[in-house]
């Protein structure tokens, strides 16, 4: 198995992204996973078996409002689309290839960041239907369906671990 779980940006102005930042966030978070699936192909197409799960983002599913955060969610949307074209191609050879898209995570890095403070957690927790934010283990949770025989017939797919958010 292989989980590709790159992610770098800032949530900067679109008119403040020179082509070099592009360059950077676009290497990291679309390039990496395509580069690393590359170097796994071999011996799972050999085995004629493997499962290989990218991580994408919510923000590959949706336009941020202001245009922030654009090369972080362009490369995601190309992270969730190379999902797809993958799939297809690997299909024959067994290998199932999948694709995760986090919403609002209380992760390490998030809750540094600022994430867990009351006024953000209420802005963001009104965006989704569950009302809560997510936490590592609702990832976890997603991460070890896509990687066990309990998705053996599930490929092509980007499942949404997001509480609803993707309804609103």
């Amino acid at each position: 198995m292989l989980v590709n779980c790159a992610g770098w940006g800032k949530a900067q102005p679109f008119m403040e992204n020179e082509a070099s930042f592009w360059d950077r966030v676009v290497d990291i978070n679309m390039m990496g996973p395509i580069r690393l699936a590359k170097a796994f192909l071999g011996p799972m197409i050999e085995r004629r078996s493997g499962k290989i799960v990218n991580i994408g983002s919510q923000a590959g599913l949706h336009a941020q409002i202001g245009g922030r955060g654009a090369p972080y969610s362009v490369a995601k949307a190309g992270v969730i689309h190379y999902t797809r074209l993958l799939a297809a191609e690997l299909g024959e050879y067994g290998i199932n290839v999948n694709c995760m898209a986090p919403g609002w995570i209380l992760s390490s890095r998030a809750i540094a960041g600022g994430r867990a403070s009351p006024e953000t957690r209420a802005r963001l927790e009104s965006q989704i239907a569950l009302r809560r934010l997510g936490l590592p283990e609702d990832c976890a949770k997603v991460l070890e369906f896509l990687v066990t025989d309990l998705s053996d017939y599930v490929t092509g797919q980007c499942i949404s671990v997001c509480g609803g958010y993707v309804l609103f």
